[in-house]
C-alpha cells in the first residue's frame, strides 16, 4: 500500500484547486507525513498537520465536500461562494495597531486574496457574506498576551479579526468563530485548558468578549481603505460561536479517492491520550 504522503503528491492539482495554501509549504508538510509514517508514531501532535489533512480530505470533493465541511464548522447551511475554496493558514488585517497580522488556521466563506499579497486575505465583497474562521488547537492551549497587551488572548483576538473582516468598510454579514480541537477537550469533566473557560465564558455571554476588547490597549486600526467598526456592539450580533472536534471532521470525511488513506492515517497516528479505543484503530 502506498503512503498517505505519496498519495497526497499524486493528487496535489486536485486538492489544491479548491484549497488554498497561504503561508504554510505544502511540500514541509508532506515531508512531516512521511516522517510520522516511517517512525510508526502513533501519537503524532502536529496540529497544522491535522488540519491540512481535513482540509484535504474536503477539498478533494469539490464544491459538495466544501458544503459539508461548512455544515460542520458552522452548524448550518450556507451559500456556497462564486468560488468556494478552503483557505488554509492565511492572514487578515489585523484589527489593532501594532499587532501583527493574525495566522488564521482554517477558514470558509465569501473570501478572496488580497491584491499584492500571497497569504493575505479579506472579505469578497458580495451580497449575503459570511466568513468562519477557525482556531485549531491539539495538545496546545491559546496563546495569552502580545508585546503591548499582556492580557490579550488568542480567542478574543481571533473573533475581534472576523468581526473586522471586511472589504473598504463591508463588514461580512455572517460571523461564524468555530474551536477545533480533539474531543477529549470538548467532552472533558475537568477543565486544563484556557480556551475551555473562555470559549464557556464568551458563549454564555458576550458581554464578556466586548469588556476585553474594549480593555485591549492596542489602539484600533483605521487605514485608507480598511476601518475599524463604528459599533463592535452591533456587529456582535452577527457573531456565533462553535465548538466541533477533529475526530468529528475525520468521521465525516466525504468519500473520495484519498477518504480511506487519510482515515486509516488518523486511527494509526491520532492516538491521543483518552481517545476512544475503537476510534483508535482500523
Amino acid at each position: 500500500m502506498n503512503s498517505l504522503a505519496k498519495i497526497l503528491m499524486g493528487y496535489h492539482h486536485q486538492i489544491t484547486k479548491y484549497l488554498y495554501m497561504g503561508y504554510a509549504q505544502w511540500d514541509d508538510i508532506i515531508v512531516r507525513i512521511k516522517r510520522a509514517e516511517q517512525m510508526l508514531l502513533q501519537d503524532f501532535a502536529d496540529e497544522q498537520v491535522w488540519t491540512f489533512l481535513i482540509a484535504s480530505g474536503y477539498a478533494i470533493a469539490e464544491e459538495t465536500g466544501i458544503a459539508r465541511l461548512t455544515k460542520i464548522l458552522t452548524n448550518s447551511e450556507q451559500k456556497s461562494p462564486a468560488n468556494p475554496k478552503i483557505w488554509f493558514e492565511v492572514l487578515p488585517i489585523s484589527p489593532r495597531q501594532g499587532e501583527g497580522e493574525t495566522h488564521l488556521d482554517l477558514a470558509l466563506g465569501t473570501i478572496t486574496r488580497r491584491s499584492g499579497t500571497e497569504s493575505g486575505v479579506k472579505l469578497s465583497n458580495r451580497e449575503s457574506s459570511w466568513i468562519c474562521f477557525c482556531e485549531m488547537k491539539w495538545y496546545s492551549d491559546i496563546a495569552t498576551g502580545v508585546t503591548c497587551d499582556i492580557q490579550r488572548n488568542q480567542l478574543a483576538r481571533v473573533i475581534e479579526n472576523a468581526l473586522c473582516f471586511q472589504d473598504s468598510g463591508k463588514y461580512a454579514d455572517k460571523v461564524y468563530v468555530t474551536l477545533v480541537t480533539p474531543a477529549i477537550f470538548r467532552n472533558a469533566p475537568a477543565k486544563s485548558r484556557l480556551y475551555q473557560y473562555k470559549f464557556d465564558e464568551y458563549n454564555g455571554d458576550l458581554s464578556h468578549l466586548m469588556n476585553e476588547l474594549n480593555a485591549c490597549v492596542l489602539e484600533r486600526n483605521n487605514q485608507p481603505d480598511w476601518s475599524y467598526p463604528i459599533d463592535l456592539t452591533h456587529r456582535l450580533k452577527n457573531l456565533l460561536l462553535w465548538w466541533v472536534t477533529y475526530d468529528e471532521l475525520f468521521e465525516k470525511l466525504p468519500d473520495s479517492v484519498i477518504a480511506g488513506q487519510i482515515r486509516n492515517f488518523w486511527r494509526r497516528h491520532g492516538s491521543y491520550q483518552g481517545r476512544r479505543k475503537e476510534d483508535s484503530h482500523d
